[in-house]
This record gives C-alpha cells, structure tokens and sequence, in this order.
C-alpha cells in the first residue's frame, strides 16, 4: 500500500463509489490507483488550516481475506446501511469477522436517518447508537431529521452529513501529513515546552508531568479556564482539537455529558476573548 486510507463498504443500494464522489467532491471517479476483484483505491488529497494530507479511499466490494499489508495501513471504516431494512444491518454485522485485523481509530456507520420509533424495534435508534457505542463506531445520518429542541440545547454545532464524514476523516493524524509552516512551528515549540508527548491509544497525544500522564486536550482546556492562554493561541489550539473533544463528549452520558460540553463551551468563549459578565452562573469547575 502506498499510503493509508480508509475503507468504504455499502450494505444497500448507495454504492461505495457513490460516497467517494461525495468525499472528493466530483460527479465521476478519478482513476483508481488501486484495484483487485474485491477492491478498488481513489487518492484524496485535502488541506486545511493546519495541515495537508493524501490517503487512499478504498471500496470494498466483496468479503474476502485482506492481505496483511493492506491491513496495516488502513485506519478508518465507513460502513453505509439502510436504518429501515434489517437484512441491511445485518450484513453490516456479518463483515465485521473480515475486518479483525483492522485497527481502525475512526469508524463510522452512515445511514440516511435512524428514527426514534421504528415499527422494527431493533432498528430504533437508541438500538443502533448502543451498537455503535459497543462496537466503537460513530453514527452520521447523512439526512438527520431535524431536531429543533436539541439543537437548541447543543452548546456548540458540529457537522453534519458528508460533512461529518469528511471532517472525521481530516481529523485523524495521517502518518503523511504535512503541518502549515506556523503550526508546525507552534507544535515544536509546544513539545519543547512539555518534553515529552506520546500518541495515546485513541490517536489524542499525552504529556508527562512528574511521572503523570495528561491529556493534552485536557490540559489546553484547563488552561483557559483558568485564565492562561497557553502560547498566545487558546482558539486555535481549542479549535484544532474540536474533533477529539466531540469523540470524548459522544462517549459520554447523561449530565456528564452536559457538563463537559458547558466546560468546552466556556473555554471556547474564553479563548476568543468574550465577556466574562454574558456566561455568568456558568461554573465550569463542575
């Protein structure tokens, strides 16, 4: 394999070839840089802010034994079934055997919607999220059903869609990618700072402290709450961990939940420097 990527496998009609062209952004594929009787590669390159990258995107067609090399470099799995048909769900289930020797830190399952109430039970979405939550996987309904009470409650917005599927995927730390010039120059300095930060299991980097490992998220955050701006960047360095701070907040339940999204809620607005006097009776140390 030439570089990492991800792989796509559909268990409806909406093919894998369908979600690459809306990764990429194009009516018709480029020319596969990859492509066996069970899988076919599209390169992707993208850049942000704070970095480019190039990975693979690979659709898998067949269930089949993956070489070994193949393996290695992939790090995320996009599955896409229809929430209405159990036989589709089904068959999401039925490739996972195929997938062990995948250590994939980004796995989505996309459908179009999930209902709360479906007239099979198993599909309901309380049933497919706990699924996910299971089997580590995030769910992204590509059409949501709005939900105007819940949005209202959402301290900050996230994507949605597509959307979501591509800013999961440029979140993840890619062997390959290239940080901006001034990035890489505010990292270096932000590792000279700590001395030492090791890539933890979920892909977030740590730092040791007198022999105690903190997460660096964590860290930034608690540094703004505290009235520091950590390296003259609180927003930029917040905004560029947003993604593992969504992952952390999605693992959680209930008012833990609540109070970490008020924490990063708080941080953000502290970091772009808004009035201490509009998040008044917020308490960010609960």
């Amino acid at each position: 394999m030439d570089c990492e990527g991800t792989i796509i496998i559909s268990c409806d009609t909406l093919t894998p070839e369908d979600i690459i062209c809306k990764i990429l952004g194009v009516e018709s594929l480029p020319e596969s840089v990859a492509s066996s009787s069970s899988v076919k590669g599209y390169a992707w390159s993208f850049k942000n802010k704070y970095y480019s990258s190039k990975i693979n995107l690979y659709a898998l067609e067949e269930k089949a034994e993956l070489d070994s090399a193949f393996c290695d470099g992939i790090r995320a799995i996009i599955f896409y079934f229809d929430s209405q048909k159990q036989s589709s769900f089904d068959e999401v289930v039925s490739w996972l055997p195929f997938l062990k020797n995948i250590n994939a830190e980004v796995q989505l399952l996309l459908c179009n919607n999930c209902l709360e109430e479906n007239s099979n039970p198993a599909l309901e979405r309380k049933n497919i999220l706990n699924w996910c939550v299971e089997n580590q996987y995030e769910l992204v309904e590509l059409n949501p059903i709005p939900d105007s009470e819940e949005e209202d409650e959402e301290p900050f917005k996230s994507a949605k869609g597509y959307g979501r599927v591509i800013e999961a995927l440029q979140s993840y730390t890619w062997a390959n990618l290239v940080m901006e010039e001034e990035k890489a120059s505010a990292c270096a300095k932000e590792q000279t700072e700590e001395n030492s930060a090791t890539p933890s299991k979920d892909g977030c980097k740590t730092i040791k402290v007198e022999g105690q490992e903190l997460d660096l998220e964590e860290k930034w955050l608690n540094n703004v709450l505290s009235g520091e701006d950590p390296g003259g960047e609180s927003f930029e360095a917040l905004f560029a961990k947003f993604a593992s701070m969504k992952d952390r907040a999605s693992g959680l339940n209930g008012d833990e939940r609540k109070k970490y999204a008020e924490k990063v809620a708080i941080a953000f607005w502290r970091a772009m420097g808004g009035d201490e006097d509009e998040i008044e009776g917020l308490d960010s140390d609960e």
